[in-house]
Parts: structure tokens; sequence; C-alpha cells
């Protein structure tokens, strides 16, 4: 069964975008704003961050404050400095990653590989 994960923007071409890049075996994409998840939750979150004090990081946020959801693993995907992304108090969640903006195919897999089996 293949793995459902929600890559998550605000910007329509950016979910498209990101979409794309996710290896096609495996794997069931659905693509979301922010405010409108899927009724069922993902296996995965892949979230465009364009920046702190978007409606991504307060999702961002909401998902790790909820027990139904704390420990789905999220991919952040940015071209904020690493040093802001890791200034957030999520960023040393065991079940958060960031990959930079443009993603890298390959790195991405590879995160999300980690992720979905971190044994």
């Amino acid at each position: 069964m293949p793995t459902p994960i929600a890559v998550v923007a605000t910007d329509a071409a950016t979910r498209d975008r990101l979409a794309t890049l996710i290896p096609g075996d495996g794997f069931d994409v659905t693509t979301c704003e922010p405010a409108n998840l899927p009724t069922t939750m993902p296996g995965l979150f892949l979230v465009a961050l364009p920046g702190l004090e978007t409606p991504e990081e307060q999702l961002i946020e909401r998902l790790r404050s909820d027990d139904a959801t704390a420990n789905i693993p999220i991919i952040i995907a940015s071209s904020l400095p690493m040093v802001q992304l890791q200034s957030v108090p999520y960023a040393s969640d065991w079940t958060i990653a960031i990959v930079e903006e443009p993603v890298n195919p390959q790195i991405l897999a590879e995160t999300m590989g980690f992720l979905l089996n971190p044994s």
C-alpha cells in the first residue's frame, strides 16, 4: 500500500513543483493549502516554508501541538537561512527534517526514506 504524502503550500505552483519531485514508487501524493488539509492524515507532510509567521509555519506548530498529529514526519522545504530555521522551537524534533530550496530530488528521496524508516 502506498504511503500517503501531503504536499502543503499556499502557492499552487510551489505545491505542484514539489509534488513532481516525490518518487513515483510507493507514494500517494496529495497537494493542499495549509488551511485545507486532507481529511485522512498522511504518513508524511512536505511543507514549503516561504517565511516565518506564515500559514505554513502556523500549520507546523499546530501539527506538533496536537497529539493526533505530533508524530507525523514533516519535511520543510525552504530557502530561509538554516540558522533562522534552526531557531524555531520545533526544529529539534526528530520527526522534522529541512531540505534547502531549490530541492534536490535525491536529497528529498533520502530524507523521506530516513523519516519514514528511522531504524
